[in-house]
Parts: C-alpha cells; structure tokens; sequence
C-alpha cells in the first residue's frame, strides 16, 4: 500500500469557506498540489462547508468536492510531514521575499512573496503561468463578510482573482553572524633576571 500525505486545507471561495483532509499520494506543497490538479473538482475528506458571512453555520460532511475554478485562497491549515529526501530548501534559492498587499474582490491579502531579484513583482507575475501564487506569513482582510482578520502560515492564491496589487517592502533575511576567532592567549611577560651590582676591587697599596 503507497504512504498517503494529508494536507488539513482551507478553500475560501467569494461566499463560501471550506475546510477539509486533501490527501495526495505523492507529496507536493499545498501550492503544486493546487496547480498541478487535472480535476476539476478537489475531493476532501472529513469536510466543513459554510458561509463565509456565517461559518458559525458549518456543515460536517464526510466526502466533498469543490469547483478548482472558484477557489480565490487555498490556506494550509496542517502541512504533511515531508519525506526525508525533500529538498524543500531547493526551492527558494536564487529568490528573494518581498511584502506585498493583494486586493481580490472578496478580500485583503497581506503576504510574504518570492521573486527574482531582476525582476518586478509585475513582471514576476507575469511570467508566472502557474494558476495559484504561493504566498507565506499571510493576513486576510475581509471586504464584504463579517468574519474577522485572520492569519495563515502558508497560502495559495488564484492569479486571475487578484484586481489590483502593489509591494509593500523587501523582507529582510537572518544572516548568520560569522563565527569570531578566540583571541591569542597572551604569555605572561618574562622580565629578564636583575644580575647583582658588581663590586670593584680596592687598589692594592
């Protein structure tokens, strides 16, 4: 039997919140999971449906499916473990994260975005042929639901939902501070032997 890799995900659509276990037989991010998808429909599992001006009003289903093509967010709520030989660090070399505001006619994105450094996030997303934007350390602000703000690790978001953007700032990354050398360990002064004063010999009479 192949290993399952379960996401807990979470589908916000312009009315509708959905969350749910997204199972995968390979593991891939929430993100090329969403992209890579050939289905119209996500199947999910253990899933809650409700409005999103109500989600106090969730349904619990055991079995749901969701049109791929109205979702606006896709949040990770619980990431599957990797396999030991992820190489997830690959993936962000040669790019650096930027601060950028996404407006989407539902809501508000605040999010952490990586892009080539030769590159504007306007022509960053341009060439981007992908459907969904991975974003990271995200804040959703509603526009029109009365849910509250609400803070995500980890989100994808549908490129041809976003109305207007701009960048907010470039994220500063931790550098390592260099190890410093020990000083020299400093040898005691040797001061040289005092000699005793030599005594001249009285002339003889």
């Amino acid at each position: 039997m192949s290993e399952l890799y379960t996401h807990r995900i979470e589908i916000y659509t312009a009315s509708l919140v959905i969350a749910g276990a997204y199972d995968l037989t390979i593991y891939r991010r929430v993100s090329d999971a969403i992209n890579g998808e050939q289905r119209r429909y996500i199947p999910l599992r253990d899933a809650t449906i409700a409005p999103l001006e109500r989600t106090q009003q969730a349904q619990r289903v055991p079995h749901l499916l969701i049109d791929r093509g109205e979702a606006l967010l896709v949040a990770t709520l619980e990431e599957a473990a990797p396999p030991s030989d992820y190489a997830r660090d690959e993936q962000v070399r040669g790019v650096v994260p930027i601060l950028a505001m996404f407006f989407t006619t539902a809501f508000v994105v605040r999010a952490t975005f990586h892009k080539r450094p030769d590159l504007t996030l306007a022509e960053t997303l341009e060439r981007i042929t992908d459907e969904f934007v991975p974003l990271r350390n995200i804040q959703v602000f509603p526009l029109v639901a009365a849910f509250p703000p609400l803070n995500r690790d980890f989100a994808a978001l549908a490129r041809a939902r976003i109305v207007a953007l701009y960048q907010l700032a470039e994220v500063p990354r931790a550098e390592t501070p260099e190890p410093q050398a020990e000083p020299a360990a400093v040898e005691p002064a040797v001061e040289p032997p005092v000699e005793p004063p030599t005594q001249e010999s009285e002339p003889a009479e």
